[in-house]
């Protein structure tokens, strides 16, 4: 088992999936990718048009549960999952995905109509 780190960094000792070492690759791809030029579709005239998917739920921490055992920070996808005293969630990175809540096992976390 993974030792988690305690010293109100906020991060535990290893970094959630994700993040650390697959951000760099991803960055490292993006910018390939804007060198690369952009790929042209034929659009057919009286095609639909593309609606994009507003997020109707968000994770909200609740401090009197949370006793900072690191596992949602794992666990978080999008490293949207700090540590302080408690898990605090940055809305700006999360996506309402769920997965720390059903990974807690202390009930610390709960999904919310935003």
């Amino acid at each position: 088992m993974r030792q988690r780190s305690r010293d109100g960094s906020g991060r535990g000792a290893g970094l959630g999936p994700g993040c650390g070492a697959d951000v760099t690759n991803g960055v490292a791809a993006a910018a390939a990718a804007a060198i690369a030029p952009a790929p042209v579709a034929d659009v057919p005239v009286g095609a639909p048009a593309v609606v994009a998917r507003v997020r109707t739920v968000t994770v909200v921490a609740k401090p009197g549960s949370c006793i900072a055992c690191g596992t949602c920070v794992d666990t978080c996808p999008r490293c949207a999952i700090t540590l302080e005293k408690t898990a605090v969630i940055d809305p700006r990175l999360c996506n309402g995905c769920g997965m720390c809540v059903e990974d807690c096992s202390y009930g610390a976390l709960a999904l919310a109509e935003v």
